[in-house]
């Protein structure tokens, strides 16, 4: 499996929705940190939207699948099996 790459994008006025690459890094502990912040997000979005059940329900299977796919690049060990 080819390794997670966490890179740093700024809006470029001048292109629209463009973004320019500032940064890059594989380090473990910036992508763990990505990880855990990411599926905080999700989690709390999930959560807001407990009034409607059909928001409700996709922002859980949102989150379902952004858990699945992070555990997969992103292992919670540095031996496990994602990244190699």
């Amino acid at each position: 499996m080819k390794r997670p790459i966490l890179v740093l994008q700024y809006p470029n006025p001048e292109q629209g929705s463009a973004t320019v690459a500032l940064a890059a890094t594989r380090d473990p502990k910036a992508l763990q940190a990505f990880k855990e912040a990411v599926l905080e997000e999700a989690r709390l979005e999930a959560m807001g939207w407990q009034d409607d059940k059909v928001l409700h329900i996709q922002n859980q299977m949102e989150l379902e699948k952004l858990e699945k796919l992070l555990g997969l690049l992103i292992p919670d060990s540095e031996n496990g099996d994602g990244c190699e």
